[in-house]
């Protein structure tokens, strides 16, 4: 699906040159920032043709909880079987992007566009985790319990330990989207509204230190809820931007 969208993102290009001959391009240009579901972020346009503009930025969003969720893990060893705490903490959510979008205005001193494009970049969640007392729990045994969540079992460094990662989706992320306003104003400054979706693909959590039921937990996670509506739709992420240009000439 990838290399089909990059296909038609370069043949959407070549016919914007080749369709408008007699324009030249890149005649008109503009600065600006950004607001949106993927962060905050900076991006430069430039006029293809008198009905189709070209925009590429930078979009950055990272958010960091250092509270402790706790929950409990269940100890076993031979007949030796209770529950003790675990704990996660310093949680970080990132959003690293660029972003290269063509907006298609279907009469060309409109304000209303249809955009096409490609996101790029690893959106992920980290998060680092501990098993309360567990070097005297090992101690207490004699040896390692198998320590499980469920049905997920985790194996800790020696200090108790562990960490996962969860990446959101792949790393080159079709977008489609409708606009209002325009990608360069006529004025010297403009503002423009964007709404749309990013198709982000799967979701896959990795660790050193779980099985891999652990690693497809979010496939069996959305199988077992009821949820109203196909589970393809968690695979796209809806977008809301918010832009503000400046018209450099």
């Amino acid at each position: 699906m990838f290399r089909k969208s990059i296909s038609l993102f370069l043949l959407l290009s070549i016919f914007v040159f080749t369709g408008n001959a007699q324009y030249t391009p890149f005649d008109s240009w503009g600065i600006g920032v950004n607001a949106g579901l993927y962060g905050f972020g900076v991006q430069g346009a430039t006029t293809l043709s008198p009905n189709f503009k070209l925009r590429v930025g930078v979009d950055y969003f990272s958010y960091t909880d250092k509270e402790s969720e706790e929950f409990d893990i269940d100890v076993i060893f031979r007949e030796y079987e209770v529950t003790t705490q675990a704990r996660l903490n310093d949680t970080k959510i990132t959003f690293p992007n660029f972003k290269a979008m063509v907006d298609y205005y279907p009469a060309a001193n409109s304000i209303f566009s249809i955009t096409g494009g490609l996101y790029f970049g690893n959106n992920h969640a980290s998060t680092n985790g501990l098993i309360d007392d567990y070097e005297a729990l090992v101690e207490t045994l004699g040896d390692k319990p198998v320590l499980r969540y469920e049905d997920i079992v985790i194996t800790p460094n020696d200090d108790g330990s562990f960490d996962g990662k969860l990446v959101m989706g792949n790393t080159i992320k079709p977008y489609l989207g409708i606009g209002v306003g325009r990608t360069i104003p006529q004025n010297r400054v403009g503002v423009r509204f964007e709404l749309g979706m990013v198709y982000q693909g799967k979701y896959t959590l990795s660790s050193p230190n779980i099985n891999e039921t652990g690693e497809v937990w979010f496939d069996r996670l959305t199988n077992e809820l009821d949820l109203p509506f196909s589970e393809s739709l968690l695979k796209w992420w809806p977008m809301l931007n918010l832009s503000l240009t400046y018209r450099i000439n």
